[in-house]
């Protein structure tokens, strides 16, 4: 039950990691930093179109994949709190 419990916790602090992490590259770009090895020289940047749509579709995949188990852990705990239940 605990472990399940940590599990969620993490899980949760996934998806906020997540949704966040667009704007920490834009904050690292920002200090002049390299966006997270997605720009090296960012005077001679040159980031390919599609990085910007494969970013976005992998953290929106990520993101989904994360609430279905989210969902499936929280009524698998809602069947046992049902079961332990002494009426």
């Amino acid at each position: 039950m605990f472990l399940l419990r940590l599990v969620v916790f993490l899980i949760l602090v996934s998806l906020v990691v997540i949704l966040a992490y667009p704007l920490l590259i834009i904050l690292n770009l920002s200090n002049g930093g390299d966006g997270f090895g997605l720009c090296n020289d960012l005077i001679a940047c040159e980031i390919p179109f599609i990085e910007g749509p494969r970013i976005l579709i992998i953290l929106i995949i990520t993101f989904f994949f994360l609430v279905a188990v989210l969902r499936i852990i929280m009524k698998y705990l809602n069947s046992i709190n049902k079961e332990e239940t002494i009426l």
